[in-house]
């Protein structure tokens, strides 16, 4: 009788001993595989962040082809070229070193408009030559203006150092509307100093207001 009561007390001290090994065993399986499930997840979250990464890496590239297109378009706006510009060969009066006569010198002014034209020749007319002497060297043209009616009125100044004796006077003079009629826009010409209408323009030939075209 003992005996069969050591033997049952046995078998189900081992039936509960395989029990919670059993159990054991289950737990530890579960646990692994939460932590294989946690693993994966954040695995992926890895990928996902790498992904979206590499997709603002793309956005931020693909507006450099744009960034290109927007300065090349503006860069070609800025290579337009100015208004043509015309070029034309007159000539310009001038005078030897002593100021004996009138030379004739051959020059070719660019010009974009009438206005730039009569500008140009003011200026070779106060530009010496190889073997000229400019008349108009050291008077300052202060402004020129060609009205509607062909009359180009000009304002000039003679400093002290810019007199010239009577001879050099009339020289210069005739160099000026002689260098101004060969435009057939110019009709007439008014030549002030200093803004007034004066009699002389350095106190030794009489000024006409205005010179007409011969």
């Amino acid at each position: 009788m003992n005996k069969r009561k050591w033997l049952g007390l046995m078998i189900f001290v081992l039936a509960i001993t395989m029990l919670a090994a059993c159990t054991n065993k289950n737990l530890s399986s579960g646990d692994q595989t939460t932590t294989d499930s946690t693993d994966q997840h954040t695995g992926q979250d890895q990928n996902g962040n790498q992904q979206g990464d590499s997709n603002d890496t793309g956005d931020t590239d693909s507006t450099k082809p744009n960034e290109g297109g927007s300065n090349n378009g503006s860069s070609g706006s800025n290579d337009k070229p100015d208004a043509a510009k015309q070029q034309q060969s007159i000539t310009v009066f001038k005078t030897d070193d002593e100021l004996m006569e009138l030379k004739e010198e051959k020059v070719t002014i660019t010009f974009g408009n009438m206005e730039e034209k009569i500008q140009a020749a003011l200026k070779a007319l106060q530009t010496d030559g190889d073997q000229t002497y400019a008349l108009w060297k050291k008077i300052e043209f202060k402004s020129s203006k060609l009205n509607d009616n062909g009359m180009l009125t000009i304002d000039v100044h003679v400093p002290d150092n810019g007199h010239l004796g009577a001879g050099g006077e009339s020289f210069a003079i005739e160099a000026l509307t002689k260098t101004l009629f060969q435009f057939d826009e110019v009709k007439s010409i008014d030549l002030l100093v200093d803004g007034q209408a004066t009699e002389s323009l350095m106190g030794h030939v009489t000024l006409e207001h205005p010179f007409m075209r011969p």
